[in-house]
């Protein structure tokens, strides 16, 4: 009868769908819809669509939108303005950089902010990693890549990193530095 039927299920902590696998497998399509990361303690207005299964076409599309004040999901027809929006001038200045990523098959530029401090802490006090809008595990690949081939030690240093904007640099995306 041509009667869409839409299934709204749980995801865990570790990105899955809840409950048993039945239901996935029984479906045309799972999709994702991501919150943006939190901005100052508040909620993003950013969403991101996508699809983890889709029988009838590619699962590598990404949709942008925005959470309007009125409650409805605005699409953001060019994802890159939207990330570069706010930035105070349009050169790099220390610790910050625009990065092209990739998310599906959308590429999109995002400003991604890195902050490196002495730590306050004493004694073998190792120092903090805060990250925003991409993965602990990732930050720290990095700074072990930077102290192998380059020597700079992070023992005693907190670190900050975040991805401007409200973006979730996730597993599946793939970046390139600007």
């Amino acid at each position: 009868s041509h009667v869409p039927i839409i299934l709204v299920g749980h995801v865990t902590k570790n990105g899955d769908v809840a409950g048993p696998r039945t239901v996935e497998h029984m479906v045309d399509s799972v999709l994702y819809l991501e919150a943006g990361a939190l901005i100052d303690g508040g909620i993003s207005s950013l969403r991101v669509l996508r699809a983890a299964k889709n029988r009838f076409g590619s699962n590598e599309e990404v949709g942008v939108y925005e959470m309007s004040s009125g409650g409805r999901l605005v699409p953001v027809s060019d994802p890159s303005s939207y990330f570069l929006a706010n930035r105070m001038d349009q050169v790099d200045s220390e610790g910050t950089a625009v990065s092209i990523v990739l998310e599906g098959i959308r590429s999109m530029a995002v400003e991604v902010q890195a902050l490196v401090a002495l730590s306050g802490g004493s004694g073998g006090y190792s120092g903090r990693r805060v990250v925003d809008g991409i993965s602990n595990s990732r930050l720290l690949l990095i700074l072990a890549v930077l102290q192998k081939r380059y020597g700079i030690s992070f023992h005693r240093q907190d670190v900050y990193l975040n991805v401007v904007g409200g973006m979730q640099l996730t597993k599946g995306t793939k970046s390139g530095s600007g």
